[in-house]
């Protein structure tokens, strides 16, 4: 029998949440937050994040990415379907 697997992107974490508990303190008016990179040697905010989407880009290093997915395989150098897995994100049948 052939297993599948499959990503369920409605099992991601909310943005809010992943990020405050990766330790990002995010602030700001409107959609886009502001806070500190962590992909290089930041003193002043310069990560733009939305917390709906999970969207985020820095305005210096240029790390940027769509959802919380990508920003976790980045940060954790983690290819797709690991960074899944550790979202809890890949259902395996």
């Amino acid at each position: 029998m052939l297993s599948r697997s499959r990503f369920r992107r409605d099992r991601l974490p909310d943005p809010a949440r992943y990020f405050d508990v990766q330790g990002l303190n995010l602030a700001g008016p409107g959609q886009w937050k502001s806070g500190l990179c962590p992909f290089h040697k930041d003193s002043k905010p310069s990560l733009r994040v939305r917390l709906d989407t999970g969207a985020f880009r820095c305005m210096a290093c240029g790390a940027h990415g769509g959802d919380l997915l990508a920003f976790h395989m980045l940060r954790n150098g983690l290819r797709f379907q690991e960074a899944a897995r550790e979202l809890g994100a890949w259902e395996e049948s």
